[in-house]
C-alpha cells in the first residue's frame, strides 16, 4: 500500500511504499516529464526516483550541498 506524503513544492510529489522485506519503507519522486523522449510508454506522462531511507538520507546532503552551493566538482 502507498501513501501520498505532504510536500512544500508543485514541482514534485512524494509516495512512500514499502519496498519489501530487505528495503523496508521507500519513497519515490515523481515529477510530470516535459518534452523529452520516452524510454518507454508510462515515460510519456511523468519522471520518477525510489529510494530506500538510506538513499534518501544520502542524496539529501548532496542536494543540499549543491543548494548551498557548497557542491565540489569529480574530474
Amino acid at each position: 500500500m502507498a501513501t501520498d506524503l505532504k510536500t512544500n513544492s508543485e514541482a514534485f510529489w512524494l509516495t512512500r511504499f514499502f519496498g519489501g522485506k530487505d528495503k523496508g519503507s521507500c519513497v519515490q519522486v515523481t515529477m510530470p516529464r516535459e518534452n523529452k523522449p520516452a524510454r518507454s510508454a508510462a515515460d510519456n506522462f511523468f519522471d520518477h526516483i525510489s529510494l530506500t531511507r538510506e538513499e534518501a538520507r544520502e542524496l539529501s546532503i548532496e542536494l543540499m550541498l549543491f543548494a548551498n552551493k557548497r557542491e565540489e566538482e569529480s574530474l
